[in-house]
């Protein structure tokens, strides 16, 4: 149709990296000012708004290390989402695998209860909270290398497999609900078991510093392992990795395994560190923002931190918002939709340009 009307697109080269930091912050500016537009429409001030979210999440050390703890769950699926997305392997089963590493975990726990010595108790049940996410994973991956399933669809439905199987399990006294509570949930796991308090009077978790030491492992993967060079080389050409004597089927399995695993952590840490018994409020979405994020920091490791701490800041920052001033928690989420459109639109003007043809045959 451009072509037709004497336009087409084409590639831009070598933008230079300032312009390119410059256009997703202006992006951002946007999104924000868009999301102003809509919290004026409910009757509320949007610099006031802006300003308890802001203080809310980043007011006093107490706030901003609840801010840290709530980004782990959403810096280990954004990793899941970079390992996955770096290979043009479009996985969307973040927030499933996340349950299935929590429920695997929590299997094992009520075999071996906190028995074990502490540090060994948390090294397997973290193991095991991976394998959870990593074989659901795997699954996909299979599906997709067996059967020419889409990953799209495959991970889609897999979720929603994963929380039915969950509602099942804690809407029964005979399986993990709790046998003396009415609510959908499982009995409390006791102290002992849970994930290390990295501050005393804090929240945080030890969680966080898993999550951030993955950030830099993957980050060190990519760029500096043989496997980190075939998944980038899978992404820029899926075509010419085969020509290439890779094994396409293989790097898929093994890639849905490491991103699932990434999405199983941040089940189990919900689990042993933040809310200390099986329900379905343990993810509001994480796997799902996890995919923000990660196209929010363009898919580099490092990047995915700072990201998923403004997100984390934001999620914080929302619970002081709506007992300060009554604007609706939903905001958040419009919030993060108008960032993901924001740097995806940011993304397509640093990559392409519209320019009028010459000659219109």
């Amino acid at each position: 149709m451009l072509k037709a009307l004497g336009f087409e697109i084409v590639e831009r080269r070598d933008v230079h990296p300032l312009i390119q930091v410059l256009v997703v912050i202006v992006g951002l500016l946007v999104a924000f000012a868009v999301s102003g537009w809509v919290i004026s429409l409910t009757g509320n001030d949007p610099v006031e708004s802006f300003s308890v979210m802001f203080k809310g999440a980043f007011g006093e050390k107490r706030k901003i290390l609840t801010t840290l703890m709530r980004s782990s769950p959403l810096l280990l699926t954004a990793l899941a989402t970079v390992i996955a997305f770096r290979a043009q392997i479009w996985s969307i089963g973040q927030e499933g695998q996340l349950f299935a590493g929590a429920m695997l975990s929590f299997t094992l726990y009520r075999i071996i209860g906190p028995d074990l010595p502490r540090p060994l108790f948390i090294t397997v049940i973290v193991l095991t909270g991976f394998l959870g996410g990593a074989m659901l994973g795997w699954l996909a991956g299979w599906l997709r290398t067996r059967f020419n399933v889409d990953i799209i669809i495959s991970t889609v439905l897999l979720n929603y497999i994963i929380i039915t199987m969950l509602q099942f399990l804690l809407y029964d006294h005979k399986y993990w609900m709790d046998p003396n509570g009415f609510y959908p949930r499982s009995i409390l796991i006791p102290k002992e078991a849970w994930y290390p308090i990295l501050i005393e009077g804090s929240r945080l978790h030890m969680g966080f510093l898993i999550a951030v030491g993955l950030a830099i492992l993957i980050y060190w993967i990519l760029r500096k392992t043989p496997y980190g060079y075939d998944l980038r080389a899978l992404g820029a050409n899926p075509v010419a990795t085969q020509f290439k004597g890779i094994n396409v089927n293989r790097l898929i399995l093994v890639t849905m395994f490491i991103s699932g695993g990434l999405a199983g952590l941040a089940g189990v840490g919900e689990l042993f560190g933040v809310h200390h018994n099986v329900n379905l409020d343990i993810s509001p979405g994480y796997g799902y923002t996890g995919i923000i994020i990660a196209m929010l920091a363009e898919l580099h490791p490092i990047f995915v931190i700072l990201a998923a701490i403004f997100f984390g800041g934001l999620i914080n920052g929302s619970i002081i918002l709506v007992t300060s001033t009554g604007v609706h928690t939903s905001i958040v989420f419009v919030i993060q939709a108008l960032v993901l459109i924001a740097v995806l639109v940011s993304r397509a003007l640093m990559k392409y340009r519209i320019r009028r043809i010459s000659h219109v045959s």
